[in-house]
């Protein structure tokens, strides 16, 4: 889901949006009843139009042109270009996916089935504080699908998928790519304007022995953004025209001819919700389809920049920044979405939206069982009503090198904590939990000549060493924890094992080292 901007090289617009209001839409009266009313019509009508598989509905990619390091820094524009931010976010199944600045991938949410994509074997509920997905560097693209499969497109022109408890994996045959739409099947728009699709084995709708790899859509060319609902793929070319195709579902059946769509003209941007194509023309109207393929408009008094959606509603960015949420939004109130301002981009997730703002922070509202919206949640039934701002992710480096671990450094108001298992273990370290009649009585770090031992709930601990006698007792900002099923501890307690460790918040960067390793 989510429309692209062909003009805008820095971030391609999303898609999705509906209604046909005639009032200015304010969550009250008759029109914002006429608002749902469309909406709804339109989403049933689209579903018998379209024959759409079981499974739940793509997040089409946003295109990220990187920071310039020659950049003046006296503008506002400039500075955020320097300072480490987020560039595009993706919202789907209780989980995000977000692209940063300096071209890495972080995810948070939900990780019960492995739809973050950070570990083949590791599941656990939820986590707020980003994860980066590994082997991903200088992404331009991102995409996120209902069913946790997830896509990225590197400066290279690679493709990349993972999710469904799959790490990254690089899609053959395909390496000048500019644009990655996931979903029942996964399309991708090429730098040449041309389109390529394939298939993965056992997607919902799709023979399970079935498998297509990656083939040219033949007919498309000069195409600029693409899209897809259930096994229907669509192609938005220069001229403003939309072009759409149907994917095979069992072997022996072949891609169809690509046709034009009747009624859709001078359109920018595509998007769709689970069951239906819409269009964003140049002058800022939104156009569906009825359950006859026939075109028609969406009225609304505001100027739509862009949209996304869901099967159970809408989110609008007018060109004024701000966002409007219409149908069965995510919590519970139609109209504009207080709290926010300067946005530039916006994201309808399942059961959560999200925002990206002009300086590149992201805000996320509605559900947040899993911590999707990228904090805990704020209300009772695990709700966020009032947009919260999410964590940028932490690096971690240990001795130069780029840690990663499928749980995340944790920053809190006093500090950062770190999964300290498999800290230790890249250390070198040990840490043990020692039981006391099976209850829990102390951890123990141990590293070269030195020991720490840690009690629960204490903002301290007590350094023994082999070469010196005595204890020194150390204090910590806040006690020992425990986060989405790992332990961890603040990163000062590394101090006390004789490592140097810094913390830069600006850079969201924690480095540790070991003067007596260095070479």
């Amino acid at each position: 889901m989510r429309s692209v901007n062909p003009s805008d090289d820095t971030a391609k617009e999303k898609r999705r949006s509906t209604s046909r209001l005639n009032h200015r839409p304010n969550g009250k009266g008759k029109s914002s009843r006429r608002f749902a009313i469309a909406m709804a019509a339109a989403l049933v009508a689209s579903s018998l139009l379209m024959e759409l598989t079981a499974e739940p509905t793509t997040h089409a990619a946003t295109n990220v042109q990187q920071s310039s390091s020659n950049t003046s820094a006296q503008s506002t524009a400039s500075s955020i270009e320097k300072k480490l931010h987020y560039t595009a976010v993706e919202g789907a199944n209780y989980y995000t996916i977000a692209l940063r600045s300096d071209g890495s991938v972080w995810t948070w949410g939900r990780n019960l089935w492995g739809e973050l994509g950070v570990s083949e074997k590791v599941r656990y509920r939820h986590t707020f504080s980003p994860i980066r997905i590994p082997e991903l560097s200088n992404v331009i693209a991102i995409s996120a699908a209902g069913g946790g499969i997830n896509a990225a497109v590197q400066a290279d022109g690679t493709v990349w998928e993972w999710g469904a408890g799959k790490l990254p994996s690089k899609v053959e045959s395909i390496n000048s790519a500019k644009d990655v739409v996931t979903g029942s099947f996964t399309v991708a728009l090429l730098q040449n304007g041309t389109v390529w699709s394939w298939q993965r084995p056992g997607a919902q709708g799709i023979d399970s022995d079935f498998v297509r790899k990656p083939y040219a859509i033949s007919g498309l060319k000069d195409i600029i953004q693409v899209g897809s609902v259930g096994l229907h793929g669509y192609a938005l070319k220069k001229d403003g025209s939309v072009w759409t195709w149907n994917e095979p579902d069992e072997p022996g059946k072949v891609l169809s001819k690509p046709t034009k769509i009747k009624g859709l003209t001078n359109i920018s941007s595509i998007t769709s919700t689970d069951t239906s194509l819409l269009a964003l023309d140049k002058n800022g109207k939104v156009w569906g389809l009825d359950e006859k393929g026939k075109a028609f408009s969406f009225h609304y008094d505001f100027k739509v920049k862009k949209m996304d959606g869901n099967t159970q509603y809408m989110l609008l960015l007018t060109t004024s920044g701000e966002v409007y949420s219409y149908g069965r939004s995510v919590n519970g109130k139609e109209g504009k979405v207080n709290h926010l301002s300067g946005i530039t981009d916006i994201s309808a997730g399942y059961h959560h939206s999200l925002a990206l703002s002009s300086d590149g922070t992201v805000w996320g509202w509605g559900s947040d069982k899993y911590e999707e919206a990228g904090a805990p949640a704020t209300s009772s039934g695990g709700m966020v009503y009032k947009p919260v701002q999410a964590k940028m992710g932490t690096d971690v480096y240990l001795n130069g090198e780029l840690f990663q671990s499928m749980y995340a450094a944790v920053e809190t108001p006093k500090t950062v904590q770190l999964p300290i298992k498999a800290i230790a273990a890249a250390l070198g370290a040990e840490f043990e939990i020692h039981k006391v009649e099976g209850s829990l009585d102390h951890y123990t770090l141990k590293y070269d000549n030195r020991t720490i031992t840690i009690l629960p709930h204490e903002t301290q601990y007590v350094i023994t060493s082999a070469d010196t006698s005595g204890e020194q007792v150390m204090q910590l900002p806040e006690p020992i924890n425990n986060y989405s099923g790992a332990t961890t501890v603040p990163f000062e307690v590394l101090r006390g094992l004789g490592l140097n460790v810094s913390w830069d918040p600006e850079e969201a960067m924690l480095t540790i080292d070991d003067a007596n390793k260095k070479e």
